[in-house]
C-alpha cells in the first residue's frame, strides 16, 4: 500500500502557503486585525497538534475550519452591541469620501459579525473566500441545502442594514 505523502512537510510551510487568506477570513470573523492573529496563531498550533491532522490536500479547509470555530469563540465570549453612526451618502463632501467608505464597510462588517454563527460562517465562506454551496457546506459539514437557507436568512437579516446604507 503506498502511503500518500503531505506534501507540506512543515508547520513553517504550511504557514507560509496559507496564512494570508486565514489571517483575511479572521478579521472578516472577528472584525480586530490584532485578535485574528492570535485566532491564526491558535489555529495553525491547534492543526499542528491535531492527531490525526488534516487529509492531505485538504490542509486549508481544516484550517479554516478552525478559524471560523476560534472566532465564533472569541463572538460569544465578547459580543458586542454597538451602533456606528454614519452621515448619509448624498450629504457627504467629496473628500470625506474616503472616510465614509471605511465607515460603511465597518458598518457592513459589524451587521455581518453580528449574524448567528452558522450565518457569518457561510456569509464569510460564500461571499468573501467566494467558495461555491458545495465548498462551503463541504467545509462547514453541512448540507448544500442548509447554506442556501443560511445565506437567505443571512440576506435577509443584512437587508436593513444595507438598505440603510443607500
Amino acid at each position: 500500500m503506498t502511503e500518500v505523502r503531505d506534501p507540506v512537510d512543515t508547520l513553517e510551510e504550511r504557514y507560509d502557503l496559507h496564512a494570508t487568506a486565514l489571517l483575511r477570513l479572521a478579521v472578516l470573523a472577528c472584525g480586530d486585525r490584532a485578535v485574528a492573529e492570535d485566532i491564526v496563531h491558535d489555529a495553525f498550533l491547534r492543526c499542528h497538534a491535531a492527531d490525526p491532522g488534516p487529509t492531505p490536500g485538504k490542509e486549508r479547509a481544516y484550517l479554516r475550519r478552525i478559524v471560523l470555530n476560534l472566532s465564533s469563540n472569541h463572538h460569544r465570549t465578547r459580543r458586542r452591541h454597538t451602533v456606528e453612526r454614519f452621515p448619509r451618502p448624498d450629504t457627504a463632501d467629496a473628500a470625506d469620501a474616503d472616510v465614509l467608505a471605511e465607515t460603511v464597510s465597518g458598518v457592513v462588517s459589524a451587521a455581518v459579525r453580528a449574524l448567528p454563527d452558522r450565518q457569518r460562517d457561510c456569509v464569510l465562506l460564500h461571499y468573501f473566500e467566494r467558495l461555491s454551496d458545495t465548498e462551503t457546506a463541504e467545509a462547514l459539514g453541512i448540507s448544500p441545502g442548509s447554506v442556501k437557507t443560511h445565506l437567505h436568512r443571512a440576506r435577509a437579516a443584512l437587508r436593513p442594514t444595507l438598505e440603510q446604507l443607500r
